[in-house]
């Protein structure tokens, strides 16, 4: 006679979880704000050079700022970059203390 052979399945006695163990995908903002001012220079841009007329009024605005008023308008440029650089500094430490 042969001894009885053992039937049990392995794979039929593992627990498997059906907890979700999803890792969700950190969303790195400062790509999403430099996206948006990128996106939104475009939109200007493409409404200056779509059309013949405002291209026209925006060379003749260029054309009649005087030396202060181009400087001035360079600084609030050169501004709005320093601004937006320091918030996304900002946006990233409190990103990399919330992953500690």
């Amino acid at each position: 006679m042969t001894e009885p052979q053992n039937t049990t399945d392995p794979a039929s006695t593992t627990r498997i979880s059906t907890a979700p163990s999803v890792a969700h995908a950190a969303i790195r903002w400062g790509g999403v704000v430099w996206g948006v001012v990128l996106i939104a220079f475009a939109a200007v841009t493409l409404s200056i050079v779509s059309s013949p007329e405002r291209a026209a009024g925006t060379r003749a605005w260029i054309a009649s700022l005087e030396p202060g008023s181009a400087w001035a308008l360079g600084a609030a440029l050169l501004g709005l970059i320093i601004v937006v650089s320091a918030l996304l500094g900002g946006i990233r430490a409190s990103q990399r203390r919330r992953v500690r």
